[in-house]
């Protein structure tokens, strides 16, 4: 049996992977855990009631997969850790093409809150601090957000993008911005394709059309756990492509990306 522990077991995160990873049947057993301001609560999963450990107080050492929400193990059982937002998107959207058929990629990723710990509420702090006439607290985006947007270090993306088998060869420049939306990774990307019949199939991936008035963000606020990536591409000249892609950060990216992960660690035992 492996044994899945989560910490940050009291964010939104950890009830996005719990909900994603309800459906996966086979012998696991999950634990959480967190500081002392979530330590106690119960949540509910597969019909059972799990309680929330006190993290200074949970031995990990049994662990064989850590979903690292906390970003605070130190220990040597396999850890995921959502840090990276384009770099899994585009591994699902670029699955069908091979190395050398994207020329060129450049665009603007712009990131949400939820990408940091405590993001979504401090944004919403800030938002409340600003229309009571108050300077917002800097925490954790170094700045004020609300109703802005802040420049990102893209390095870390880059890099990670030149491992998916598309990008390989691709010259890649990108401009990440931290922006005010509370969920919604949005990227718009320009790409230029090895031959016109690339092109052609790049402009295939698209599952809706670009159109005027398109909501980048779902109106509904939030998407169901199994809203998939929303794809709007289009032929601008010869082989180049223009593609925006929205997702929420949290359901749609990274608790799909760990349950892939507890998928392919279940399958290895």
């Amino acid at each position: 049996m492996i044994e899945l522990v989560i910490t940050g077991a009291g964010t939104g995160l950890c009830d996005s992977i719990l909900e994603a990873i309800d459906s996966v049947e086979s012998d696991y057993r999950v634990r959480l855990v967190d500081a002392i301001e979530s330590a106690g609560e119960a949540r509910r999963f597969r019909g059972h009631t799990l309680v929330i450990e006190l993290d200074s107080e949970a031995d990990l050492e049994s662990a064989d997969l850590v979903f690292d929400l906390k970003q605070t193990y130190k220990g040597h059982a396999v850890a995921f850790r959502p840090n990276l937002s384009l770099f899994p998107m585009l591994r699902v959207v670029f699955e069908p093409l091979e190395s050398g058929n994207i020329k060129m990629l450049h665009g603007v990723v712009r990131e949400p809150a939820v990408e940091h710990i405590g993001g979504v509420e401090a944004l919403a702090s800030q938002v409340t601090q600003l229309f009571n006439g108050r300077d917002p607290n800097p925490e954790p985006f170094g700045g004020t957000l609300a109703f802005n947007a802040r420049t990102l270090d893209e390095s870390g993306e880059v890099n990670a993008l030149r491992s998916i088998g598309a990008l390989r060869d691709t010259v890649i420049s990108l401009e990440r911005l931290q922006t005010d939306s509370f969920y919604t990774l949005h990227a718009s990307l320009w790409l230029q394709a090895c031959s016109p019949d690339v092109a052609d199939l790049i402009s295939g991936f698209g599952t809706e059309a670009y159109t005027e008035g398109l909501s980048i963000s779902p109106d509904s606020g939030r998407v169901a756990h199994d809203e998939g990536i929303r794809v709007s591409a289009r032929r601008v000249a010869g082989d180049w492509v223009h593609m925006m892609l929205t997702a929420d950060l949290e359901k749609t990216i990274w608790a799909k990306e760990a349950k892939t992960i507890l998928v392919d660690a279940l399958g290895k035992v």
